[in-house]
Formats: structure tokens, sequence, C-alpha cells
């Protein structure tokens, strides 16, 4: 079973821990076949020759017996979960770790519902079903071989017999379990558009009010809930189906073996302490029997959540080259530059020239391919065509120097649910007190200094308890605290009144003087002290020169700054 497969494989450093549950199985197999064979000598010595001896010695090993087979069971189980929670976490961290890696377009494609509902319910799932399964199919098989051991040694016709069966139960798991599997499938994906829907409606709840948007988006998430309703009911009746007919299958067995077994004990070719003694193992045997048809149905419909989950352990990582940059010495340019996602082409023909020290404005209309564009040098977002630095392809740098020489500030700011001095040591944890108060200080913070605890005051998750210019300034704040050879804003003053803005971006250019700066904005009062504007539309680049040029020519910058 390839789902067996996958399941060690990612548990290959917790092996010492299935020997070890094999061995509590053994003991606990080995007690319970030693009950099965007591029972012989209770109705043949006891009950019929009246031997008070072997009462006593019967019932001291019996309890014994039941010690052991508990001590192998507790053994067997722990080590089992024990396996299944390494395996989880180990899972849950290289996912983590994973997506800390791909690519930044993946984010783009894959909508963060889905990716949670695979991270979350599809690994919650899993481990319901390797704590409460595998152990089954660790433990239950060997109990049920001791069992079958115990049946041949008392008759083996019989037995011979009861395997002829085994193909029904081979087909039943067959079919129930690719049933099962079916709508587990079904049902994860239906859930993962619910979780969807949760996601946007707690990041949009701002704008759901606004627009009372709250009853279609309660109809379409009625409808998908709906559906998650139905295949997981369809699912449950699959697994249900599956126990009462292995229970029928079982007791239509018994009825048979009490039919022969009572035959044979009458024409005298057993004694009834055979008979009770094969009873019992026989009887017993169903409940491992069963766990271990129900384990493995269970294992083999886990498959569609193996494969979700694999899809992110197999997701293809950022690859950077080898050699280290160390910034610019005279200067980048773009070589017929296409950027393309989803058969979408978002760049076309892009060829820039950018020297360094150089400050650049890049305006257009929104959707021109601005942002896209200043993404393309920490490599965010992957090209065709060439950029080089210096003569040197972007691809030929690493990714860490690259991106340690570049301050990025964008318009989505990332804040962490924290303290803010924890959210401005993710650019240099080294930093010092004074480094990060002047940081503040640079970035017109002065808010911090009036909150109760300061810098160390907990701003929420995306900083929700920070004002829209209140978090565009904390952003900003990291890039005084880091050394760059390029420094790229990507509409980081759009929150800002007029006169912060002047302050701010006068610190910034002054800061960063002989620093190469590339400006996306869609305010004039940006880009005015730039050396070069680039103006974009539809993803090319339409014109280029200095603002006071632009300003005379009848083109696109007219266009968007008519009004100046």
């Amino acid at each position: 079973m390839k789902e067996i497969r996958w399941i060690i494989k990612h548990g290959k450093r917790h092996i010492p821990l299935i020997l070890v549950a094999l061995f509590g199985s053994l003991i606990e197999s080995l007690s319970t076949a030693g009950i099965t064979l007591l029972v012989k000598k209770v109705v043949d010595d006891v009950f019929i020759l009246k031997n008070t001896e072997t009462l006593f010695f019967i019932s001291a090993s019996l309890v014994g017996l039941a010690l052991t087979m508990q001590l192998g069971f507790f053994i067997s189980s722990y080590s089992v979960n024990a396996m299944g929670e390494g395996i989880i976490a180990d899972l849950r961290e290289k996912i983590f770790n994973k997506l800390l890696h791909v690519p930044y377009s993946f984010f783009i494609k894959h909508p963060a519902g889905d990716l949670m509902s695979r991270i979350s319910n599809d690994l919650s799932l899993l481990k319901q079903i390797i704590n409460e399964h595998l152990p089954k199919l660790v433990r239950d098989p060997l109990i049920a071989i001791a069992l079958i051991s115990v049946l041949i040694y008392r008759d083996i016709a019989l037995t011979l017999i009861l395997f002829v069966t085994l193909p029904l139960l081979i087909y039943m798991v067959k079919y129930f379990g690719s049933k099962k599997g079916k709508h587990t499938k079904l049902a994860q994906e239906k859930s993962s558009e619910v979780m969807q829907i949760f996601s946007q409606t707690i990041h949009g709840s701002e704008n759901i009010r606004v627009f009372s948007f709250q009853e279609r988006l309660l109809d379409t998430f009625k409808r998908f809930n709906k559906q998650v309703k139905k295949f997981s009911l369809k699912m449950i009746a699959y697994m249900l189906g599956n126990t009462a007919l292995n229970y029928v299958f079982g007791y239509v067995i018994v009825a048979g073996v009490f039919l022969y077994g009572g035959y044979r004990i009458i024409e005298g070719h057993i004694t009834a302490g055979d008979f009770l003694s094969y009873l019992t193992a026989l009887f017993m045997i169903q409940v491992p029997i069963t766990n271990s048809q129900k384990a493995i149905m269970n294992i083999k419909a886990s498959l569609p959540l193996i494969t979700r989950i694999d899809f992110l352990l197999n997701l293809e990582e950022e690859r950077g080259g080898s050699r280290i940059f160390k910034g610019i010495k005279e200067k980048i340019v773009f070589k017929n530059v296409y950027v393309r996602i989803d058969g979408k082409t978002l760049l076309r023909e892009i060829n820039l020239e950018i020297k360094k020290g150089e400050k650049i404005g890049i305006v257009g209309h929104t959707g021109s391919g601005k942002s896209t564009l200043v993404k393309l040098l920490p490599r965010l977002i992957s090209y065709e065509g060439r950029i080089e630095v210096d003569g040197a392809d972007l691809c030929e740098f690493s990714l860490n120097s690259l991106r340690g020489k570049i301050a990025f500030a964008s318009q989505d700011i990332f804040l962490f649910n924290d303290t803010i001095r924890n959210n401005l040591l993710i650019i240099k944890p080294d930093a010092t007190e004074k480094e990060l108060f002047n940081a503040l200080n640079l970035a017109l913070c002065e808010f911090v200094f009036r909150l109760k605890d300061g810098i160390d005051t907990i701003i929420g998750e995306k900083g929700l308890t920070l004002s829209g210019g209140e978090r565009q300034r904390l952003a900003v704040a990291r890039l005084f605290l880091r050394d760059p050879d390029i420094v790229i804003l990507d509409e980081v003053t759009s929150a800002l009144d007029s006169e912060t803005e002047r302050k701010l971006l006068k610190n910034i250019f002054e800061t960063f003087k002989d620093k190469t700066l590339l400006i996306v904005a869609h305010r004039f009062s940006n880009i005015q002290d730039c050396d070069r504007i680039i103006v974009m539309k539809g993803g090319k680049i339409v014109q280029e020169g200095r603002i006071e040029t632009l300003q005379m020519e009848d083109g696109e910058f007219r266009k968007i700054f008519r009004d100046v």
C-alpha cells in the first residue's frame, strides 16, 4: 500500500518506535493466545474433572496474562502514537519551511484559505488516521496471527474452510476503502473552499459591512457548507456500512462453526474444552481482524489527504546562484524582459538602464505593471529575458546576498502580531537601542513614544491597532535599519498627509542619497525630486525621461498628472 509506504517514508527517524511497538504487540498477541488456550483446561480439567489445584493455577495464570496483555497494549499503542505525533510535527515543520522558500508567485496563484485548509484540516485528519488506525495495523494483525495459530492447532480442517472467506473480506476492504477515499477527497476540497470564505471574511470584514455583502456571502457559504456535509455523510455511510457488514459476516461464520463444532463433539472427535477453546479464539479474532480491515480501509482512504499534503511538500523552491552580490558598481540593465503568470502577460518588452545612485520614479495607472517591475530586482517574481548588474545576470547571485542589499517597502505592509521592537528587529536582529530610535525618528514615528508601552507595545495582527499612516511609517522605519545598495518604495506614503509625506521623503532622499532608489507612486509629490521618470502602460514602458521633459510632451505622463 503506497499510503503505508508514504507514512513510513516520512517516519524514518521514528523507526525505533515501530520496533518497540512490534515488541509490545508480540507480548499482547502471545498473551491473548495464552488466554484462549487456558479455556480447554477450564472446561476439561475444572468443570468436568473438578480439579481444585488447576482452578487456582488457571485463575492466577489468567490474571498474569491479562496484565501482560495490557502492558503489551500500552507499549504498542503509545509507541505508534508517539511516532504519529512525531510524523505530524515533522510534516508541519517541513511544510512551514517549504512555504518560506517557495517563489512569491506561488502565493499569487493559491488562495490563503486553501493553503490553511491543507495545513490545518488535512494534517489534523492525517494525525487522526495515524493515531487511531496505525496502532491497530501494527498490533491487531499480530494478535490475529496468534489466534489463527490457536485455531489451526485446535482444528486445522475447520480453519482452512474459514480461509475461503478471505477473498470476500479483501473485496470489502477495497470497495469501501475506495468509496470512503473518494468522498473524503471531495469533502476536503469543499472544506478548503469553506476555509477560503472564512479567510476572506476575516480579512475583508470592513468592506463586507460597508457593501452590505453579508447575505450574498452567507448564501455562498451555505452552498459550500452543504456540500461538505453531503460528502462527509456519504463518507460516514460507507464507513458504517463496512462495519455493519463485517459484524454480520462474522456472526454468519460463528453460526457455521457452532453447527460444525457441535456435530464434532456429538461424534466424539473433539472434547468440549477443545471446541470452547476454538470458539473463544474465533470470537476474539473477530475484533483484531475487523480492526485491521477498518485500519487498512481508513489508511487507504487517506490517499487524497496524502496527495494534498504531498503537493505542499514537493513545491519547487526558489533557486538562486552562487555569486555573492556586493552592490552595484555601474548600472542595472533590463534586456527584453517579460513576465507571464498563469498565461497572463504582466510585463512585456522591458528595456531599461538604471545607473548606480540614480533616483527613478515609476508611474502609471493601476494595473500598468509598476509593482511587478520593481519586484523583479529582489527576484520575487520569475521573468523571461535578462536583467544584468554590471554585466552579470541577476540569476547568478545568491538570493540571500541579493536581498540583503535591497531595502523594500511595499503597499502590502507586513507586520507581526508582536511588539514594535520585534517588528523592527526582523530587519536587523542585533540593532542597538540607539539605532532603533534613530530609525523611528527618521520615519516620523513619534506616535510610538506616546504609546503606554512605547517601543514594546504589541500592535496586533497586521498592526491593526495602528492607523494606516502609522503602519506605513513603521514599515519605512525598517529601511533605515538596513545599509542597502538598492531602495525600493512601492506606494509607501499613500496614507500620509502631504506635510508628513514631504518630511518623510526628505529623510529618505537624504539618508539614501548615494543609493539607487526606485519609487513607485501615483502622487506627483513622490517623484518630483527623482532624476528620471519611467511611465508604464499595459505592462510596457511608454515614456522615459526627466520630469520637466515629460511635462512638455503630449503623452501618458500628462494624462496621469493633467492637473499638476
